[in-house]
């Protein structure tokens, strides 16, 4: 079978990504909400403790060169547990997975196709990601990899294009809702550069070594701590809390809030190809990823068979709410508030046990 080497620059691209999805979304009315007016004090807290936490758990993979987390988590923790903790994380990527693509339908359906169903925009979200998924990782990761700089120059000129609206008193007090809230918040926020861990379960797949990868992590959640930081400052000086706080999409509030006269309006629409292409990039890595966690864990041969079964059940678990703000509660709930304990802290007990019990030292050392 010919071998799939990814390259530092895609793995980036790709990563960033997945956890960049999140602005189009709530991101930045959620961090508004807890930290109030230091909604970009949380950010800010929660991308260093991410990267804190990333360089805890990357120091296991000397131990176990080429070896994907699926692996080492088994060989660390044993077979019985290990396999536990696996499905616990494939069930968390399928969780997150169908939220997003809930998420978007739904934002696609009040924003611009208003008069279609909802469950038909997610089945082509879907779709479209199924078949970038069964053409492999190579294809999703160098699509990551070419639209990378064409979704930051996009983002980039609708923040620049705010600039008359700016309003420097709207970030006061600096505190928002206060010292504790918002280190508590920040501990939580850390949920929105998980899928940096992505990267560990990937491993295989990757030209390079350890150390790289190490690096490709930290910059990845550095790059996109600076997109999200961004992105919450002007949205907090273009918007006073408490309205920052109650709006549904608030990257495509901001868009159509640009005006550049009589003969430029509605630049918005343009700002929904981006919002759209990051949709079916973001579906398809958590099926793809979800895919080769349970490959992985069942020492299956192949992940595409596994496909339309993963699909289907990304699809039903979408819709098990009710409606759009069930949707939203429920993200919030567990994917940002109680994400990062699956997410972080279960790698990172894995990371400490395979040290303590110094695991994989001999192979480290064959190797």
């Amino acid at each position: 079978m010919k071998k799939i080497l990814i390259s530092p620059g895609e793995a980036a691209a790709f990563i960033i990504i997945l956890m960049g999805a999140k602005a189009f979304l709530g991101y930045p009315r959620l961090v508004t909400e807890w930290g109030f007016t230091a909604g970009w004090l949380v950010v800010l807290l929660s991308g260093l403790l991410s990267i804190i936490f990333w360089l805890l758990i990357i120091g296991v993979f000397s131990r176990f060169p080429g070896k994907p987390l699926t692996e080492i988590t088994e060989l660390t923790m044993g077979s019985f547990l290990g396999l536990g903790i696996n499905i616990i994380i494939f069930l968390y990527v399928i969780f997150v997975t169908s939220t997003i693509l809930r998420l978007f339908s739904e934002a696609s359906t009040l924003s611009v196709l208003t008069e279609t169903p909802v469950n038909i925009i997610a089945l082509l979200f879907l779709l479209a990601a199924w078949l970038a998924a069964y053409y492999g990782i190579e294809a999703i990761f160098r699509c990551a990899y070419f639209s990378f700089p064409l979704l930051s120059i996009g983002v980039i000129l609708v923040l620049v294009l705010l600039y008359p609206y700016f309003d420097l008193r709207m970030l006061l007090p600096l505190t928002g809702a206060g010292i504790g809230p918002v280190l508590m918040s920040s501990v939580w926020g850390t949920s929105a550069f998980g899928e940096a861990v992505s990267l560990a379960y990937l491993a295989r797949y990757f030209s390079f070594k350890p150390q790289i990868l190490k690096n490709v992590g930290v910059f990845s959640i550095s790059y996109i701590m600076l997109f999200f930081l961004a992105i919450v400052i002007v949205y907090q000086m273009v918007l006073p809390y408490p309205t920052s706080s109650e709006t549904l999409v608030p990257f495509y509030q901001l868009s159509r809030s640009i005006f550049l006269g009589y003969y430029f309006q509605r630049v918005e629409a343009a700002f929904v190809i981006f919002w759209t292409f990051t949709a079916f990039l973001r579906i398809s890595a958590g099926l793809l990823v979800a895919a080769i966690i349970l490959q992985d864990t069942f020492k299956l041969p192949y992940y595409r068979p596994l496909l339309p079964a993963l699909s289907l059940l990304i699809f039903t678990i979408a819709f098990t709410t009710d409606d759009l703000m069930q949707a939203v509660n429920l993200a919030t709930e567990i994917d940002m508030v109680y994400g990062w304990i699956i997410i972080f802290i279960i790698p990172l007990l894995i990371s400490l046990v395979a040290l303590i019990l110094r695991k994989g030292d001999r192979k480290a050392n064959d190797s």
